[in-house]
């Protein structure tokens, strides 16, 4: 009768709305009715406390309660274990494991790329531009994209860059290249979102040809074309790029790769570019764009070499498989990397949206296997960006600092001293374009 009065005395305090506790849900309740009924057992307190700490309950008291325990003959240590119980915030669901990667991803983020591009070089922030990525190669001022390690191959959607780094399938189909002061007179790739089979421009002149890729300022519209500071690429626009970006060779060099070995010394560069002539090596085709560089008959009869023409889509896919495999083999944490981070796009990015271009009615069928994701225009996947706003479309704006550099800049930043190497990834995201290939990728489908 006395355990059944002090069980009936401890409920009534609990829920009694006049007193200073809150009412406790039952669970509460029971879970104090249990330490009383020990207690009143004349179980001793190290009992009482291991079974506390085992049970992982919590207890709800507060000082009215607190009082009615310790009248109860409840113990200060068995309190202050209770108290501590109640502090204890019981484990939550905890997140599945991370799942590994088994193929690169269908739309490439930022995170993608820096943590697939970090074990072979060193981000950078570059003014004007963002972040960018300077590969271990290019600490030999006399590397340049798109002439080491690597050759041309002739795609149905024009010139693939078919590179032997390992990192090859992201620098040389995405994004673009810098070279200035601020990179130290090193090459630095800034990320973009658009693919394509390569990213250069082309001059051709007596007995030889060249490329240099193509700087940061130059974007690429769905339907449109290529576009230089906001205006439409036209015939004699060079991009402002120097004769000491590109690579030239003898038309007899031109198949094989290896063109380190060929490529033209500065003196006979300068003295080439000064007669050679401008192409910017792309062409619209049933709105899709196409990495024509020199056109395929007139290189062809050029190089007097015969051109297979490939499939760009099993090109791309043989490549980004290969690579992907190779670096997660060396680095297998690459394979658990987030691949998220998408930027905010801007406005405007959506009247050049993926999608928009007209239907492929190219005279160069692509593959059926098209690469998932994107809308493939020739090989040129034009990835449409999220947006997040509904203004209205704004007038498409320069890019600070993307004109190339000159010949007299280059022979300066040649003699710079390449700065100290920082590890750490820059907290600076590559600085959003206008519209088209500087744009963020949308959502993965």
């Amino acid at each position: 009768m006395i355990m059944k009065n002090s069980i009936l005395a401890m409920a009534w305090l609990l829920a009694s709305a006049a007193g200073y506790a809150q009412p406790a849900p039952d669970s509460d309740a029971q879970n104090l009715q249990e330490i009383v009924k020990f207690t009143q057992a004349h179980m001793s307190d190290d009992v009482i406390l291991s079974y506390i700490k085992s049970s992982g309950k919590t207890y709800s008291v507060g000082a009215d309660t607190l009082l009615f325990l310790n009248s109860q003959g409840v113990s200060q240590a068995v309190l202050s274990a209770m108290l501590t119980a109640k502090s204890a915030t019981p484990p939550g669901p905890q997140p599945p494991p991370p799942v590994a990667m088994t193929a690169p991803p269908v739309t490439p983020t930022m995170d993608y790329f820096q943590a697939h591009l970090t074990p072979y070089g060193q981000w950078t922030d570059v003014p004007g531009v963002g972040a960018a990525w300077i590969p271990a190669e290019a600490n030999n001022l006399a590397w340049r994209p798109y002439m080491n390690s690597g050759h041309w191959q002739f795609t149905d959607a024009g010139w693939f860059w078919q590179s032997d780094y390992t990192w090859g399938d992201m620098a040389f189909h995405y994004g673009r290249w810098v070279h200035n002061d601020f990179t130290g007179g090193r090459w630095a790739w800034v990320p973009g979102y658009d693919w394509a089979p390569s990213w250069v421009s082309w001059r051709e002149g007596a007995g030889g040809l060249g490329w240099a890729p193509l700087p940061w300022g130059v974007e690429f519209r769905a339907g449109l074309g290529l576009y230089w500071h906001g205006a439409l690429v036209v015939d004699g626009v060079g991009f402002g790029l120097g004769f000491d970006t590109y690579v030239f060779v003898g038309r007899d060099h031109f198949w094989g790769g290896d063109y380190n070995r060929y490529a033209f010394d500065t003196v006979r560069a300068r003295e080439f570019y000064d007669h050679s002539e401008f192409h910017a090596g792309y062409r619209m085709e049933g709105g899709h764009l196409m990495a024509e560089g020199l056109g395929r008959e007139h290189m062809a009869e050029i190089t007097h070499h015969e051109i297979v023409v490939h499939q760009v889509v099993e090109l791309r896919h043989a490549e980004e498989t290969h690579n992907f495999t190779k670096r997660t083999e060396a680095h297998k944490e690459l394979a658990l990397a987030p691949v998220r981070g998408r930027e905010a796009a801007r406005p405007e990015a959506r009247e050049h949206a993926a999608g928009t271009a007209p239907e492929h009615t190219s005279s160069h069928p692509v593959s059926a296997n098209t690469h998932p994701g994107g809308v493939e225009q020739h090989g040129v996947t034009t990835h449409a960006p999220e947006v997040h706003s509904t203004s209205p479309s704004v007038p498409a704006t320069t890019h600070p600092g993307a004109t190339g550099p000159n010949a007299k800049d280059k022979e300066a930043t040649s003699n710079s001293k390449p700065p100290a190497t920082n590890p750490k990834l820059p907290t600076t995201k590559p600085k959003p374009g206008t519209t088209g290939t500087n744009q963020p990728p949308s959502v993965p489908r």
